[in-house]
């Protein structure tokens, strides 16, 4: 009989790539996805050797490890993982568990499956004092990109464990997350404890003294809570800020931790970052009203009951602001008079002042409608003015047109060899990319976006305006050159900029045209899911089907999270991934659809909730899994869902998106991968 291998790994394509490699090479190969089958198989099973990845479902590779070894269980073992690179777990694996190889994933399959044969051949006892010193040469961790295995390089090593210190203090701060909210702490610590014990040494044996330091504390803190039931959070939230500044520095990037005025009242400032995190302003738009007559109030909830909006009342200025520092609304109305009539300068000045809520619009309703009135209005920068009476239609009206100017993006130009007209772009406040070649602008057009592109008047060949339009075959923009370009009477370009009278206003213009038409697109070019005025229609008419027909309906919101902090590329280009996953995992009668920024959404017919969970929880399993394979380019995306049905969170689709998304808002704030 062949010799067996026991391949304990629940990554589907490693074991379907490398089982026939294993098999290949003479040797049976038994597979197992979780630690507890493994056991189960080992009480049947004689393996000569045993592969053990390092994260399966049910329990921590090293774990089960020191598990069998502490029964007794001395079969040879090859590690793999793409993740535990520093040296304090390598030693851990090679000295004390008896580990024979380490291996990184992704693995050269080939010279895997040999160095595995290699392994099961040659001549071994099974006890450890047989297996020769510590530092043989059978003892090297295997790296899959060189030639020959090398002996430990702590530089290198350093350098690789540098790259995965942000994801190891997400991951401490997602296990502090689930101590924080879990009623019953036991186990849930106890991972916690575990993750910062291995961070810890690994910090320390690297030289990162700051973040072994912080992370010291937390283990102290824990320990401490396992033996008597508290915990002083207010130390444990500045220790996890510490983490996380200090690993985001280590790779060059920086991290925002909050600020004291984004805390809910109930929390410590330090503890901003994992209990509040804002909405996209864009994703359900929020209409701040700041009014002192209750009855005013109460007409606005019922004028503005069908209407896809958030309505935040509030009665003071005070509260205003309080609320407009923790989450910068889509659009402000403020009913005029106040009690205080020197209260909106008063207003206005700190409002204007506030992160995010500087070009945020502002409606008027007004009782007053005297000059005086307005001119006031007009001076502290109101957007738009309504005198009562006001009409139903008007004040729709009105609130439309704010969260349109709103949610329309900030249009974005990009200009080829014309410094003298970028750099009068940029005074201007609109977004300019400036190129001298055109061949950066074609790598560049469809990484940036451009909603319009200016040519300089030293731009000649003919061509250039076709060959632009058709490199560019994921954007959609206006192409346009000054009256006394040579392109001037292209036909791909535009109406001509006039350099004498006001080319700016009309390159914003078109510019701005431009960005709405994309948004109002009826597909997400990314993706090639609907965009949201398409998604809306598709779940309105899905919703109204189910209804006629007597089934259920369920709507789900999915947010891309940990995407705050990377570049706009990267960013970028994680949305798309997730966006096409989504596209790919749901039957083609869902309702799947781009809402806005990094948010999506799914419209199920038919589908009870029980079910509609378990489709999300293999979605995210799925991008779990992908995450694994692919460490350095998936490590930073996550999916977090909040999720609502039909006839239980109400009736129309209104009801069902702002249920789902008040439930994705607790999904952010638990943890990355939460479903609510």
């Amino acid at each position: 009989m062949p010799p067996t291998v026991l391949l304990l790994d629940d990554d589907t394509q490693f074991r379907s790539s490398v089982t026939p490699a294993l098999e290949a090479f003479g040797l049976r190969v038994l597979s197992a996805t979780k630690g507890s089958i493994a056991r189960a198989l080992l009480e049947e099973e004689e393996p000569a050797l045993l592969i053990v990845d390092g994260l399966l479902p049910d329990i921590n590779g090293i774990v089960w490890i020191e598990c069998l070894r502490g029964d007794g269980i001395n079969i040879p073992v090859i590690f793999v993982s793409a993740f535990y690179r520093d040296l304090t777990t390598f030693k851990h694996l090679t000295v004390d568990l008896d580990v024979i190889k380490v291996f990184h994933k992704p693995v050269a399959v080939e010279r895997f499956a040999r160095e595995v044969a290699n392994a099961v051949s040659a001549p071994m006892s099974l006890t450890p004092a047989a297996n020769g010193p510590a530092d043989d040469p059978a003892d090297r961790v295997l790296f899959p990109d060189q030639d020959s295995e090398p002996g430990v390089d702590a530089e290198k090593a350093k350098q690789s464990y540098t790259s995965l210190l942000p994801i190891a203090a997400d991951n401490l701060t997602g296990a502090i997350r689930r101590v924080h909210s879990e009623v019953d702490r036991t186990s849930v610590v106890a991972e916690a404890l575990r993750q910062a014990h291995d961070l810890h040494g690994a910090a320390q044996t690297h030289g990162f003294a700051e973040i072994s330091a912080a992370v010291g504390r937390i283990e102290s803190q824990l320990r401490y809570l396992q033996e008597s039931g508290r915990l002083d959070w207010t130390t444990m939230f500045e220790s996890i800020d510490e983490v996380r500044v200090h690993a985001a520095a280590a790779v060059g990037r920086s991290v925002d931790t909050g600020s004291t005025a984004a805390a809910p009242p109930s929390v410590t400032p330090a503890a901003t970052f994992f209990l509040h995190r804002p909405v996209p302003r864009d994703f359900v738009p929020t209409l701040l009203v700041l009014e002192d007559d209750p009855a005013m109030i109460a007409y606005l909830r019922s004028a503005l009951d069908e209407v896809l909006v958030h309505l935040r009342p509030v009665s003071t200025i005070d509260e205003a602001l309080k609320i407009a520092s923790r989450n910068p609304p889509t659009a402000v109305l403020v009913g005029w008079p106040l009690e205080d009539r020197e209260a909106l300068p008063k207003f206005f000045q700190m409002f204007r002042s506030m992160h995010g809520c500087t070009e945020v619009p502002v409606i008027l309703l007004s009782l007053d409608d005297d000059p005086h009135t307005r001119a006031l209005a007009a001076q502290l920068g109101v957007d738009i003015f309504l005198p009562h009476p006001v009409e139903l239609v008007r004040l729709h009206q009105a609130i439309g047109t704010a969260v349109e100017r709103a949610m329309t993006p900030r249009p974005k130009v990009a200009v080829l060899r014309d410094p003298d007209a970028a750099r009068q772009i940029e005074e201007a406040g609109i977004e300019c990319f400036l190129y001298f070649s055109l061949e950066e602008l074609l790598r560049e057009i469809d990484i940036q976006c451009p909603d319009a592109v200016l040519l300089g008047s030293s731009v000649a060949g003919k061509q250039v305006p076709a060959i632009i339009r058709m490199s560019a075959w994921d954007s959609e923009f206006a192409l346009l050159c000054f009256d006394d370009s040579p392109l001037a009477k292209e036909s791909e370009v535009g109406e001509p900029l006039v350099r004498a009278a006001g080319w700016l206003v009309n390159l914003h213009r078109e510019a701005e045209r431009m960005a709405r038409l994309r948004r109002q697109q009826l597909r997400c070019s990314q993706t090639g899911l609907l965009a949201r005025s398409g998604a809306v229609a598709a779940l309105e008419s899905g919703l109204s089907s189910a209804q006629r027909n007597g089934r259920t309906y369920s709507l789900g919101l999915l947010q891309a999270t940990g995407l705050d902090g990377l570049d706009h590329v990267k960013a970028r280009r994680l949305r798309t991934h997730l966006g096409r996953l989504i596209y790919g995992r749901f039957r083609r009668e869902d309702v799947r659809g781009r809402w806005d920024g990094n948010t999506f959404v799914i419209g199920f017919d038919g589908s009870s909730a029980r079910a509609v969970v378990e489709v999300v929880r293999r979605l995210q399993e799925d991008l779990d899994a992908q995450r694994t394979r692919e460490p350095e380019e998936l490590s930073f995306l996550h999916a977090a869902v909040g999720l609502a049905s039909y006839p239980l969170d109400g009736d129309t689709t209104r009801s069902l998106i702002l249920a789902a998304h008040e439930r994705l808002e607790s999904a952010v704030e638990r943890e990355s991968d939460a479903l609510v």
